[in-house]
């Protein structure tokens, strides 16, 4: 996971863990946990989730 934060620019990486699947070519839902670094800047920020470094569309989140 990679979370920006939308005022700064700094760049955060949270450490994912608990993947429902880990299988090649899986057609389900998947999910995963991450946790935020305690050091993440909060307000309005972008998540990217980045697999094999192939990063997502962005999601609007607001870190608390």
């Amino acid at each position: 996971m990679r979370i920006t934060n939308n005022a700064t620019g700094h760049v955060f990486y949270s450490r994912t863990h608990d993947h429902s699947s880990m299988a090649v070519a899986f057609n389900g839902v998947v999910s995963t946990h991450f946790d935020v670094p305690a050091n993440q800047e909060l307000g309005p920020s972008q998540l990217v989730v980045v697999a094999n470094g192939i990063p997502s569309a962005p999601v609007a989140v607001t870190v608390q």
